[in-house]
């Protein structure tokens, strides 16, 4: 149980809405302009599916929060619906999807940093920027959620003024015939291009789930989490309908499709080299604060699969601010060896090889975690029939979306997800023998177990 003297670093409605919203828009809201530039305009109707999909599932994990809270959020609710192999398998996919998309993060606050040193478009330079960044940012992380609840609080500010600097007051200087220029440069039709689109924009909205994973890191979760969750998605949603569509009626398609910072070359278009320049800096603080919030997510995933017995118990190790220390480190030093092994001629190219690995490996948790919430109901025999019929239904959509966006991605990144799936074989046998070392019961008798406590809670 939680004592008292813990408290003090928990996060609240302000700091969990700002650390969602962060989380979400990251480096989405700052380099998707320039990576949907490759398919062109159309990508605005990708945008729209995209959001009413993860508006579904934002919906779907508040409901499961309400039904079954627990630390670890997505991931815990799998392993009691799926078992605990499915459990290992998707907590290694979302434990992927953190810690990658963290590197991302990292290189989108690089590219802004290029404007005030050039040396940075070297990607050698660019790489060894970012892991110095990220080693900062695990001393600050050391620290617990309260500090990075508050951090999130300024880094945040950054993000709406340079968001709204640019997607109200760029609006004036819209061309739509700029836009419609470039309205589907993809080479494909109108349909695989909108699919391409939504399939990328799933980057933007990543993080959606912060809330519920961070569950032991916040005050009051059964009411603040839902309220984080809706408000943090509601920002991100309006950030990038007032932002992302100007930029492209703004910028020439060319140079678009070329930036490492599109929100400041925007700028300095419009209002010249200074203004530029300021947004740059902005920018750079608003998504190296977003880093210790994903942080978060990359310790808590492993924290819980470690309490559950799915993983090495060090990794449950915390510090004195509750802090799980080895987690952090391990994965750290993972995202330095993918910085390193991704370097690509330019930073754009590198920023897209880590999202697409990103995307696709949260895409597999998303589509079991939306299908454990209807699982979890006819387990615990829920009794609104019609509240069961309606969420199966959305979970079906859903379900169908993240297939479709699984068929259409890249194949190096599907290679990916088999290769991990495989991955988990071996690992699941040494939770085995671990389990037996320790005396406890077998891995699906653990489950049953935990199934039938959830009944009972629950009815």
């Amino acid at each position: 149980m939680d004592k008292n003297p813990a408290r003090p670093h928990r996060m609240g409605l302000i700091a969990l809405t700002a650390m969602t919203a962060s989380n979400m828009m990251g480096s989405g809201v700052f380099m998707l302009p320039a990576t949907l530039a490759h398919i062109g305009s159309i990508s605005v109707w990708g945008w729209a599916a995209t959001f009413l999909v993860v508006l579904g599932m934002a919906l779907i994990f508040n409901k499961t929060n309400a039904l079954y809270p627990r630390s670890g959020g997505i991931i815990a609710t799998i392993h009691a619906c799926f078992g605990p192999f499915i459990g290992l398998q998707m907590t290694l996919f979302y434990w992927l999807s953190t810690w990658t998309g963290n590197c991302a993060l990292l290189l989108a606050s690089v590219g802004y940093l290029s404007v005030f040193f050039p040396v940075l478009h070297t990607p050698l330079y660019a790489t060894l920027t970012s892991i110095v960044l990220l080693w900062i940012s695990v001393f600050f992380g050391l620290r617990g959620a309260r500090l990075v609840g508050r951090t999130q609080l300024v880094t945040g500010g950054c993000m709406i003024l340079v968001i709204l600097s640019v997607g109200l007051l760029g609006w004036g200087h819209f061309d739509i015939r700029l836009y419609q220029a470039s309205w589907n440069v993809s080479g494909q039709s109108d349909r695989h291009a909108i699919v391409a689109a939504a399939v990328i924009s799933m980057w933007g909205f990543l993080g959606i789930e912060s809330g519920s994973v961070s569950f032991s890191q916040v005050v009051n979760p059964r009411r603040t989490i839902p309220l984080a969750t809706l408000l943090g998605l509601s920002i991100t949603g309006l950030c990038y309908v007032s932002s992302v569509s100007v930029i492209m009626g703004i910028l020439p398609h060319s140079a678009l499709e070329s930036s490492a910072s599109p929100f400041a070359d925007c700028a300095r278009l419009l209002w010249g080299t200074m203004a530029g320049r300021m947004l740059s800096a902005a920018v750079v603080i608003a998504c190296l604060g977003a880093v210790p919030g994903w942080q978060i997510l990359q310790t808590e995933v492993p924290r819980a699969a470690a309490g559950s017995g799915l993983l090495p118990a060090i990794f449950a190790r915390t510090n004195r601010f509750g802090v799980p220390w080895v987690a952090l480190l391990f994965t750290a030093g993972l995202m330095t060896l993918v910085l390193l092994m991704t370097l690509s001629a330019n930073l754009q190219s590198q920023f897209t090889t880590i999202i697409t690995l990103a995307i696709t490996a949260s895409l597999f948790p998303y589509a079991f975690s939306v299908l454990s919430l209807p699982g979890l109901m006819l387990i615990t025999r829920y009794p609104r029939l019609t509240a069961v019929y309606a969420y199966s239904a959305l979970s079906g959509v859903i379900f169908v979306f993240i297939a479709i966006a699984l068929l259409s991605g890249q194949s190096q990144a599907l290679l990916c997800g088999m290769l991990l799936q495989l991955i988990t074989l071996p690992l699941y046998l040494f939770s085995l023998v671990r389990r037996r070392r320790l005396g406890n019961a077998t891995p699906q008798q653990g489950g049953d177990a935990h199934l039938s406590t959830l009944t009972k809670e629950l009815l």
